[in-house]
């Protein structure tokens, strides 16, 4: 091939690759005829350009306005937003702690009452009940203690502990409150609740026949239920003891044993409604001496008890 060919066939091809659409211009190319290319992401035309640096995009210089520097807030970087440089203040460090509630009121204290008050006001009490208790008495108050026994019934019987009862005599060596059997004796009268006759005490002995030595407490008044009286009137150191016969009607009798010291007793009691009599050993047995002790009480019942 020839230079000339050459030369025509790269002419030819080099018009063929300048415009390889022919003799019409592309709708997209820039020069005139054609409508120009897009704007490229990037460019200065008016469509925004991505591949800012912040958070947000960043607007191109065409006519939109970039969003960061304006009077919108950019989100800072702690737990809390930071606003930014507008028209928004700048909180540091975000809304930080709740302020502290104001501590409430302390109770008021009560005020002590003054002891002299106290004082004052508990004598002032006191002299009160007195006065009232004095105006009780002198209008009759201080009488109502007689009163019941003022209405009771007299006693029917007498008792009196003669020189002699039931084939014993008076021991005229020992006197009643000597006797060994004696405070335990008065102990159980008193439980009782009816005192003694003013002629209710005697120590009665058999010696020198045998050795039978007993105290006797007798007396009249209001007994009430004999059984019932006879269960109170017991010796203090009461140990057992046992129903037997009283030896007359409308009575109740009662035999036991008590201690003195380390030795053991034997009473027997009889009880009406309205009399009483306890005989008791005052020397010491093994063994309790109920039938014993039983006879002489009922024999000495019929020398000392009578009707009034």
């Amino acid at each position: 091939m020839s230079g000339d060919e050459t030369g025509a066939g790269g002419a030819a091809q080099g018009g063929a690759e300048a415009a390889p659409w022919g003799g019409k211009r592309p709708w997209w190319s820039a020069e005139s005829g054609g409508t120009g290319p897009l704007p490229s992401l990037g460019g200065t035309g008016g469509h925004p350009m991505v591949g800012g640096s912040g958070a947000f995009p960043r607007v191109g210089t065409g006519g939109q306005r970039v969003v960061g520097t304006g009077g919108h807030p950019a989100v800072g970087t702690g737990g809390h937003p930071v606003v930014g440089t507008g028209g928004h203040p700048v909180v540091r460090d975000g809304t930080g702690p709740l302020p502290p509630l104001p501590a409430a009121p302390a109770p008021a204290r009560r005020r002590r009452v003054p002891r002299l008050l106290l004082v004052g006001g508990a004598a002032a009490v006191a002299a009160v009940a007195l006065m009232a208790g004095a105006l009780a008495f002198r209008t009759g108050g201080g009488d109502a203690q007689d009163t019941p026994t003022a209405a009771l019934p007299a006693s029917t019987k007498v008792i009196t502990a003669g020189a002699a009862a039931g084939g014993l005599h008076r021991d005229a060596l020992t006197a009643p409150k000597a006797s060994a059997a004696y405070p335990f004796i008065a102990g159980a009268v008193e439980a009782g609740g009816v005192p003694a006759a003013k002629q209710g005490t005697a120590v009665y002995t058999a010696e020198p026949v045998r050795k039978l030595n007993v105290l006797f407490m007798g007396g009249t008044g209001a007994v009430g239920d004999p059984a019932a009286f006879l269960r109170k009137a017991r010796p203090t150191t009461f140990i057992q003891g046992q129903d037997t016969a009283p030896g007359g009607k409308g009575a109740k009798a009662f035999c036991g044993t008590f201690a003195v010291l380390a030795e053991t007793h034997t009473y027997c009691a009889w009880a009406t409604r309205d009399s009483y009599g306890i005989v008791a050993a005052n020397r010491a047995t093994v063994h309790p001496q109920f039938p014993l002790m039983t006879d002489v009480m009922r024999r000495i019942r019929k020398d000392v008890e009578r009707p009034k």
